[in-house]
């Protein structure tokens, strides 16, 4: 999927604007492409089950995919809540594989979750992880075998320290991104 595309971040709920931001700063080195922060806002609210005191992910995609969006554009939600899909526990995020929407949620991501002390840049790096994955699913990428590829699975947070911010050749040339993270 080489050609003109673009990242449009959307708050979902309580994220910190200085979340954005430095998430908007980490992606504009690993790609060659537009990133920006929009302006609109997603309510998570609709999204929440009682039984499960958590977020269903697909549910927010939708919200996100309610929203007018141009061809190219590929939006990802940035939320603070728990995700789930039916089939799992948790999820630290969703897309639809080739299509304009992902999500992804700090709320597994950070360290204090696990009991581990606060560590701000462990968390920022997990993050900017986590949307370069779920932005590859939504440009046709599926989970990748080399083990440092931002497109490995992932169910714990351990498994995305181990992976890089970047995309292997292969991956970076499907979605024609600069390899191994080295921005041109």
């Amino acid at each position: 999927m080489p050609g003109s595309w673009s990242v449009e971040l959307v708050r979902v709920g309580a994220v910190l604007p200085a979340v954005l931001r430095a998430l908007r700063a980490d992606l504009s080195r690993y790609l060659a492409h537009a990133v920006w922060i929009s302006p609109r806002e997603i309510d998570p609210a609709i999204a929440f089950d009682g039984r499960r005191r958590q977020y269903l992910a697909t549910a927010l995609l939708q919200d996100l995919l309610d929203i007018p969006i141009q061809d190219g554009v590929h939006r990802i939600g940035i939320a603070q809540v728990d995700l789930f899909l039916p089939v799992f526990t948790h999820v630290f995020g969703a897309a639809q594989l080739g299509g304009p929407v992902g999500i992804a949620s700090l709320h597994r991501l950070r360290p204090e979750f696990q009991g581990d002390p606060r560590d701000p840049v462990r968390t920022r790096e997990r993050l900017t992880k986590e949307v370069l994955h779920e932005l590859g699913h939504t440009l046709g990428l599926v989970h990748c075998r080399v083990p440092w590829c931002a497109m490995g699975a992932s169910r714990l947070p351990e498994q995305v320290d181990l992976k890089d911010a970047a995309f292997c050749e292969s991956c970076s040339d499907t979605i024609g991104v600069p390899a191994d993270g080295e921005r041109m």
